[in-house]
């Protein structure tokens, strides 16, 4: 870190707070991706707001007496556990942790909403409003692990989005502090605001970082349902699965829950968890019914008929026992955990096709796969058509096998646009993704939002070199 910078930085904040040895900038190198690298500046530790303020003001001030090339920039960042290289910084960036601001500042039961610090693991706010009868609906496979204000600048969703929508639906309300170090609010907690036409605290969702550094959230709560029904459905091949997701769709029924697992997948969690799955399994269905019981008692009734009348299956189980569910849950939910037992290392593409599409895009990807010589293992969010094709990767063993998968990747996300679909569900743009932006967007398209990203953020500091390709960032 450059040594002007480092001693205004250590006026105020603690040296513990101040990561820039060689160790230190290895660790925050990546993000979940770990194909993404890039060494930081530096790393700041933040533990309050008015630290953040100050950091961004101390940032400015020095960038003032430095030519062009030589100004800092700075990214926020939660657990890490990006897919995207969002939380990713560069040499001349400086990343700045939320994860210490990990507050609930207050559940209001009877209104339905909770303010939270944007460092919180997200289950941690369910976990706290379970005794209220509320969760927070929003729950990706890494909810033990991310934070809110991650999901928040990812517009994450999670296995049960189909019914309870993703992290923008839940968001009322926003803090930040911008590129001054100035404070603002939207949404709810700026009431002067919240009349306008358009609802700016959820258009902030989604933005990957690039409008501001967001430090509280006024978050709705949805009621925990009074019942729920689980299925199990174990199928001979991905295209058979695919087909029941598209009638399910097709016939009206809206599971809170619809996840597709392929025999990759299968493998992995088989192994890791001895969930003694006989070797015809090549795909699963997991559906979710919640409500009044009566309601999803019929659904699920309903689900079972369709499936078993046009399908030919190896099994379908069904539950109501919370210790089953879970157990169910598992399959899914234990995924990424067990690709260690096939493969060291993992690399996630998140792509999304219309419902109707699942079949073709799943057959194209496992080509792709096969044609690349990778080891894929996919999950689906099946109800919204997100699709999570991972590919299983030992660079020791295999030292060509990042280059197939970067080559896969640009494949799969060829053929998902072929089909009327679009590059990101959840995970965002950030570094992976930013190159094939004109694919999906014209010229025209991507300069207008790269003025919206202008219009938070004048001169770029927040998070820079993010979703937009290089060659739009540096034209407009």
């Amino acid at each position: 870190m450059h040594t002007k910078l480092l001693k205004a930085f250590q006026k105020f904040l603690k040296q513990d707070q101040i990561l820039v040895s060689e160790t230190d900038l290895k660790i925050y190198d990546t993000d979940a991706t770990a194909l993404f690298k890039n060494k930081a500046h530096g790393i700041l530790l933040a533990r309050s707001v008015s630290e953040i303020q100050e950091i961004i003001k101390t940032i400015n001030e020095f960038n003032l007496k430095q030519d062009e090339g030589d100004k800092i920039s700075f990214l926020a960042r939660g657990a890490g556990t990006g897919l995207s290289g969002g939380a990713i910084a560069n040499p001349q960036t400086i990343i700045i942790s939320v994860a210490a601001l990990n507050k609930i500042l207050e559940i209001d039961p009877v209104n339905q909403k909770a303010l939270i610090e944007t460092g919180l693991i997200n289950s941690h706010l369910t976990q706290k409003a379970k005794k209220h009868s509320l969760q927070f609906s929003p729950d990706p496979s890494s909810q033990d692990s991310c934070t809110i204000g991650g999901n928040i600048a990812e517009n994450a969703g999670g296995i049960h989005c189909y019914k309870h929508g993703v992290s923008s639906d839940q968001v009322l309300g926003l803090e930040y502090v911008d590129e001054k170090g100035e404070l603002c609010y939207l949404g709810e907690l700026n009431p002067e605001l919240k009349s306008r036409d358009i609802d700016l605290a959820k258009f902030f969702s989604g933005s990957e970082g690039t409008f501001g550094i967001v430090t509280k959230a006024l978050v709705k709560l949805d009621p925990v349902a009074d019942s729920f029904v689980t299925i199990e459905v174990a199928c001979r091949n991905t295209l058979d699965a695919s087909k029941i997701v598209s009638e399910i769709i097709k016939h009206g029924l809206k599971p809170a829950a619809l996840e597709m697992i392929d025999s990759g997948a299968i493998e992995a969690v088989n192994r890791s968890f001895k969930m003694g799955l006989s070797e015809e399994v090549k795909a699963i269905l997991l559906i979710e019914f919640d409500g009044h019981n009566e309601e999803v008692l019929i659904h699920a009734q309903e689900t079972i008929e369709l499936i078993e009348t046009r399908f030919d299956l190896i099994f379908i189980k069904t539950t109501q026992d919370l210790k089953e569910r879970k157990n169910l849950w598992q399959i899914r939910k234990g995924t990424v955990a067990a690709f260690g037992e096939i493969a060291p290392y993992w690399y996630l593409y998140d792509s999304v096709v219309p419902r109707s599409k699942i079949p073709q895009a799943m057959l194209g990807i496992e080509d792709i796969a096969e044609r690349n010589n990778l080891k894929l293992a996919s999950v689906c969010h099946a109800a919204d058509g997100n699709l999570h094709p991972n590919f299983l990767y030992d660079p020791d063993k295999d030292p060509g096998v990042i280059d197939r998968i970067h080559k896969a990747s640009e494949e799969v996300m060829q053929i998902c646009i072929h089909l009327g679909g679009v590059l990101s569900g959840e995970h965002g743009i950030g570094l992976e993704k930013r190159e094939f932006m004109p694919y999906m967007f014209t010229k025209e398209e991507m300069d207008l939002m790269f003025k919206v990203r202008k219009v938070f953020d004048p001169e770029l500091k927040n998070n820079p070199d993010k979703i937009f390709p290089i060659r739009v960032c540096k034209e407009c």
